[in-house]
């Protein structure tokens, strides 16, 4: 039993995206406990990346997704409630939003079952009644950007925030992977290295394949640029039909990065475009100047953290929006926008770049 030192738990069970927007959160949580020995649960598909946080000492995989697909995977939660009572938290902190009654009660039995002394979490929908300390029930509203209510929540539970921005950081040891499909940082800037993601973790959020095709293809002809297809395992049918719709030829890795891979190669890239992603928000966290396309989801709240001079955000108003739905009979919030517009938000970026982009100091971890 760990009794050497204070554990603390962070629970963010949650995706890829949503662990870098919270990464200030969990930061200013070792700021405000700089002694504790941090733990954080979070989704089996941020675990990867997680392990890398310099202030986290250990993360705990949760398999939510797998939950959803295999009842089987029950039996493995309750092996690793078992695990985590051993450490008797000082404290556990939720820093997601509890967005329903069904969901409450599940983070509610769970605190309850890890026998935390102290939790914390966010009051809403009856998840106050599991807490010792609550956090308004106004913290995450739609009006603000999720990045700074978590951090007000991590606040709440006794962080200290700081003045950083978000963080991702990967294995050092894969950049010698891919360091040849990028130019000699010692040299003047070459072809522009631009990515295209065109997957999301919803459908809805995914915008025409053939459209991505078009503005690749004219970045091709009017820049220069070298093309390359970004997409996880489940993307490399979407990422194969943008490469068979262009004229030119491409780099296409769907399907064989790994997360530590994945952010190092947007770490390097003149530009990435994308839709409302996880791969996004690396992009914002590494410093990569991007275009982001939005559909369902709010800019204002779910946007990149990247200084407006090196992003452009692409959407366009509609009254159905936020939309939660998986499937939409006439999805209007990307329809609307255009292969002009995505194209000109390019252009503009790569014609301000001013030398080759480098490998971010602070994203690799030996």
């Amino acid at each position: 039993m760990a009794t050497h030192r204070d554990c603390i738990l962070i629970v963010l069970v949650a995706g890829i995206g949503d662990l870098i927007l919270a990464s200030k959160g969990i930061r200013a949580i070792r700021n405000g406990y700089p002694e504790a020995e941090i733990h954080l649960l979070t989704s089996t598909d941020a675990a990867p990346l997680a392990r890398h946080y310099p202030y986290v000492d250990r993360v705990w995989p949760f398999p939510i997704r797998e939950l959803r697909s295999s009842k089987g995977s029950a039996w493995a939660v309750l092996s690793l409630i078992l695990r985590l009572r051993r450490f008797r938290f000082r404290l556990a902190v939720n820093l997601y939003s509890v967005e329903s009654a069904a969901g409450a009660l599940k983070m509610g039995l769970l605190f309850r079952a890890i026998r935390a002394r102290q939790r914390a979490g966010h009051d809403r929908n009856g998840f106050g009644l599991f807490l010792t300390k609550r956090i308004a029930a106004g913290t995450f509203l739609a009006d603000r950007h999720f990045s700074e209510a978590v951090l007000e929540a991590a606040a709440a539970a006794g962080g200290v925030p700081d003045s950083k921005g978000v963080d991702v950081f990967w294995d050092r040891a894969v950049e010698s992977r891919w360091n040849g499909l990028f130019p000699d940082s010692r040299e003047a800037p070459g072809s522009p290295v631009v990515g295209i993601n065109p997957g999301s973790d919803r459908s809805l959020k995914r915008w025409d394949s053939g459209r991505f095709s078009r503005v690749a293809d004219r970045l091709v002809e009017s820049e220069g640029a070298r093309i390359i297809l970004l997409g996880g395992p489940s993307e490399t049918q979407v990422a194969g039909a943008v490469e068979r719709g262009m004229r030119h030829p491409v780099v296409n890795l769907s399907g064989t990065l790994s997360l530590d891979d994945l952010a190092f190669v947007i770490s390097r890239l003149d530009l990435l475009v994308t839709n409302d992603s996880g791969p996004m928000h690396i992009g914002a966290a590494a410093g990569t100047p991007l275009v982001a396309l939005f559909g369902p989801a709010l800019p204002g709240q779910f946007g990149p953290c990247a200084p407006p001079a090196c992003s452009r955000l692409i959407w366009h108003e509609i009254g159905c929006r936020p939309c939660p739905q998986d499937g939409c009979p006439q999805p209007r919030c990307m329809d609307r926008i255009t292969a002009e517009e995505v194209f000109d938000g390019c252009r503009g970026l790569l014609r301000a770049r001013t030398r080759p982009k480098e490998a971010m100091t602070m994203g690799g971890v030996s």
